[in-house]
């Protein structure tokens, strides 16, 4: 029983200190469905500095964008959005690490700095352009068909 209290104790420790998983995407509702919402994510992008290397009228992505310098690395993030249902626009974050050498390496979550230096300027300038915040798949409330 003496070591079974040790295995617990490790297994909170551990639990305690790992990441917290955050999706790499996040979904806005649009306020007009009639219109593409992928014309206003575009020119809501742009008003905020980002750089647009595709747009369709079911795809868009971004160039990408250096978020924050480290000692070794340099964050580098990629956007990507697409309409969801005619009612919703997916907005995927795609972050990776850039090494000195040259070499990079994808981030499989977002990490908390990441999330807070980024997901506050994409709320801001999506809002400005008619789409309210909802969260991923699983943080907004379910319709029933």
């Amino acid at each position: 029983m003496r070591y079974g209290s040790w295995f617990w104790g490790l297994i909170w420790l551990v639990a305690g200190c790992s990441p917290r998983m955050v999706p790499l995407y996040y979904d806005y509702r649009a306020a007009d469905t009639t219109l593409q919402p992928l014309f206003h994510v575009s020119t809501a992008l742009q008003a905020s500095g980002w750089k647009l290397a595709t747009a369709d009228t079911s795809f868009l992505q971004t160039q990408p964008r250096t978020l924050r310098h480290w000692g070794l690395y340099r964050v580098v993030v990629r956007l990507e959005a697409v309409p969801v249902d005619r009612t919703y626009v997916r907005l995927f974050i795609h972050p990776y690490r850039v090494y000195i050498g040259g070499r990079r390496s994808k981030i499989p979550y977002l990490p908390t700095g990441l999330q807070a230096i980024l997901l506050p300027r994409l709320h801001a300038a999506l809002e400005a352009h008619g789409f309210s915040p909802v969260g991923t798949a699983w943080q907004r409330p379910q319709q029933k068909p």
